[in-house]
């Protein structure tokens, strides 16, 4: 059971998370359909039924086929995407990040990335999801989301947190941007994959997702993630989200806003380029985080970060 992104159950993890605690809401919309047209008489309305029959009838015979395409297509266009559809989205997206940045060669601290975002992931909306969660070699500063659960941070990012507790709660911030859609809806809002001729492959090849599709994809996700960013309201609500699936993990969500502070620190700095252009000033998101935090209970963790992230001849 979930609400508002936040799971009740604790799930089994690689790693022991303290209790988790919840909190959520739910709301629900209706529409009333308007009335129709007046001022046609039944007479009128019979013969124009059985005028348009006739004429319908006829269009129908002469193009059924178009007709049923195009019906096909429309659905198609409107439709929500398959999980299966977001993942090959995400791996779009994905490939484009590594292009830029190679994975880390640590397999202790991928290892280690892994089990707490898998961790936190389990307290989201989206626990079956496949989430994927890797470790970026680079001194920038800056972690990544991509639709259908893959999830990147970099070393740069890595070298700024000191306890397990912030590593939850920055992950917790990529979680959300993933179990909210948000690259997903920047993609269907500039009308990537809601046009018909892109969709109609669905019916041919069983995937919607062409080379040039994808690139086209690819192409807008890496704009919003390395040049303009995605809304401030965007990214207020992976904040709140984040902290809230940290503290439901069992985690000290406070310690978010220590990494916050660390981030202010570097404004300015060179690693900080891409995280400065497409995310609210750490000093604003400290004050909207800071009154989400409530107590300061929940585990740190700070050992336990260091002996997995120090090298093993330390």
């Amino acid at each position: 059971m979930e609400r508002n992104g936040i799971r009740r159950e604790r799930p089994s993890s690689g790693l022991r998370p303290p209790s988790p605690r919840t909190r959520g809401e739910g709301l629900q919309t209706s529409a009333v359909a308007s009335p129709a047209r007046r001022g046609m008489t039944l007479a009128a309305a019979l013969l124009f039924t059985v005028s348009a029959h006739a004429q319908l009838g006829d269009l129908w015979n002469k193009h059924k086929d178009k007709i049923t395409k195009g019906a096909k297509v429309a659905q198609s266009a409107t439709r929500e995407l398959t999980e299966a559809e977001e993942a090959d989205i995400g791996r779009v997206v994905a490939a484009r990040i590594l292009q830029t940045y190679p994975l880390a060669k640590n397999d202790r601290l991928q290892q280690y990335v892994t089990l707490v975002g898998n961790t936190v992931a389990a307290y989201s909306a989206r626990p079956t999801l496949e989430w994927h969660f890797a470790v970026l070699e680079t001194d920038v500063v800056n972690a990544f989301s991509c639709p259908g659960g893959f999830i990147f941070i970099t070393t740069g990012a890595l070298e700024q947190i000191e306890s397990e507790a912030e590593l939850a709660g920055v992950l917790g911030h990529e979680i959300a941007h993933a179990t909210q859609k948000h690259i997903l809806k920047e993609v269907k809002r500039a009308n990537t994959i809601s046009a018909a001729q892109d969709l109609a492959a669905t019916t041919a090849s069983g995937s919607f997702l062409t080379d040039e599709l994808g690139e086209k994809i690819s192409n807008l996700a890496y704009e919003k993630l390395f040049t303009t960013g995605l809304s401030r309201r965007d990214e207020e609500e992976a904040d709140r989200i984040g902290v809230e699936l940290a503290a439901a993990a069992g985690y000290r969500a406070a310690e978010f806003v220590r990494f916050l502070g660390a981030l202010e620190a570097l404004e300015g700095e060179a690693q900080m380029r891409v995280l400065t252009a497409t995310h609210p000033g750490a000093a604003d998101r400290k004050k909207y985080v800071q009154p989400l935090i409530g107590d300061k209970s929940g585990e740190v963790l700070a050992e336990r970060w260091s002996a997995w992230t120090q090298p093993a001849s330390e």
